[in-house]
């Protein structure tokens, strides 16, 4: 049986930071784990995100009250050679059992709305798959970095469809 998703809610991980571990769990092992690394590798910058100032941010999908996706607001998202782009949408996360059934499109809409609240006029983010994603999301093509990386960096200004 599928996944439904008329039961997700979002909220920032400050407010259920009982799931921190989780949420941590997840980037770790998604983009992260390799050798040398351990989980605190996430977790150290990811501590500061449970201080609910709004920025940086981590929010989570929750299934009655079972964490199914998380997304994040950072400054960086490690592309030392555009310092000047702020803030990025990071770490797209979402459960294989509730993959495509909307929970990834609320959360990255979810999203958009924190970083328009805090009055960021525009948002970026690296794809390295999943661009059409995010294209139909409204988000549009930035930069294209050529070489083995495949990274594409893609902007949306918050609040606009």
């Amino acid at each position: 049986m599928l996944a439904g998703i008329e039961n997700i809610t979002i909220k920032h991980l400050h407010e259920v930071p009982e799931h921190f571990d989780t949420v941590a769990n997840w980037i770790y092992n998604q983009w992260w784990k390799k050798p040398g690394n351990t989980e605190e590798v996430v977790k150290a910058p990811l501590r500061e995100h449970l201080q609910g100032k709004g920025f940086p941010a981590t929010l989570i999908a929750l299934d009655k009250g079972v964490p199914v996706g998380s997304v994040l607001l950072l400054e960086s998202d490690g592309v030392d050679e555009l310092p000047e782009l702020t803030p990025w949408l990071a770490a797209l996360y979402v459960a294989p059992q509730y993959r495509r059934q909307g929970v990834g499109p609320q959360l990255v809409q979810a999203l958009e709305q924190h970083a328009a609240q805090l009055g960021f006029g525009q948002l970026y983010l690296v794809a390295t798959d999943r661009v059409d994603f995010y294209l139909d999301l409204g988000w549009q093509v930035h930069l294209k970095l050529v070489g083995n990386t495949g990274i594409t960096i893609m902007q949306k200004s918050p609040g606009r469809p």
